[in-house]
């Protein structure tokens, strides 16, 4: 009696343990402030250039082939162009990895043969066998 009352009762215990309670999550991590901009009165010139010429870029960059060629010259347009070039590039290359990938993962499975096929091929080994022995003697 007393060997079912602990089986029942250690059963409870794990079934109970299986549901447990979740702890409180983590809390969210603060941002640190290395993301976080210079106030422009305490930046140097080079600074100060480096931020107009980053700003600028973020304009530019998601300009299409044809927006940049109404709104860009010279530097700028150049700088574009390069940028979507490279991108394509990748892309491109990207595609070429991704058929590789498809193509060795997704092995080719050959056809099972049938059971007539399987005769066949018993049967043209069997007179193979035959014409090599007759040709032996």
């Amino acid at each position: 009696m007393k060997l079912g009352t602990a089986v029942v009762f250690a059963s409870a215990i794990a079934g109970a343990s299986a549901f447990g309670v979740m702890g409180p999550a983590a809390p969210a991590r603060p941002s640190t402030s290395l993301n976080a901009r210079i106030a422009e009165s305490d930046m140097t010139p080079e600074q100060l250039e480096i931020t107009q010429l980053t700003d600028r870029w973020v304009e530019i960059r998601l300009y299409s082939d044809e927006e940049a060629q109404e709104k860009l010259s010279g530097e700028e347009l150049e700088a574009h162009t390069r940028y979507h070039q490279t991108i394509k590039d990748d892309i491109e290359k990207m595609k070429v990895i991704a058929e590789m990938m498809v193509k060795s993962v997704e092995i080719p499975q050959v056809a099972k043969k049938s059971k007539t096929q399987r005769k066949k091929d018993a049967w043209a080994k069997k007179q193979a066998l035959a014409a090599a022995r007759a040709a032996e003697q």
